[in-house]
């Protein structure tokens, strides 16, 4: 099933969602794939309410899934991202179009700051990717905020390293805005 759809259908289901991840990168323009939706939810949900919109909850490997009416596995965040807080993450979402709705993404820079604490090979692909992609276009004062010790300096530096000039395609560019 396509991303857009799955997205604008979790969106009408939840409500109050921000979704990052895998397909916040790909809204960015990162060309990638990803097998599930990671998302940030305002309040956390019973999974006798999942249930009840058709979603399946499921122990998989020891651990609680859930999976859209579609099959597609979320993983849910109510606490916090990669240390950054799901209220903050609310506050700085960004509105983007998708299958003919309105769905909420991370913002870039707490994307990158999640990428890089994750520090998995793809989320160091999507750093990557994103800095050439939208490096001229970071909010630094907002990555001040988010930012822990010296994360803010390596992520300049890692924008310095992958900037190129002519590349950065505008603050609303990502796929869908």
């Amino acid at each position: 099933m396509e991303l857009d759809r799955v997205a604008a259908d979790i969106t009408g289901d939840l409500k109050e969602v921000v979704f990052v991840g895998g397909y916040a990168a790909i809204k960015y323009g990162v060309e990638r794939m990803t097998h599930d939706m990671d998302l940030a939810l305002a309040t956390p949900i019973a999974e006798a309410e999942f249930e009840k919109l058709g979603y399946g909850v499921f122990i998989e490997g020891g651990k609680r899934v859930v999976r859209t009416r579609h099959g597609i596995k979320i993983d849910i965040y109510t606490k916090d991202v990669s240390g950054i807080p799901v209220p903050q993450i609310f506050e700085t979402a960004v509105t983007i179009r998708a299958a003919h709705s309105e769905v909420r993404i991370m913002c870039l820079e707490g994307l990158l700051l999640a990428k890089m604490r994750a520090g998995r090979p793809q989320d160091n692909d999507d750093i990557r990717r994103l800095c050439r992609l939208h490096g001229k276009e970071i909010r630094w004062e907002l990555v001040e905020k988010m930012a822990k010790g010296l994360e803010s300096t390596q992520l300049r530096g890692y924008v310095k390293a992958l900037t190129f000039a002519g590349v950065s395609r505008g603050r609303r560019a990502c796929s869908g805005c």
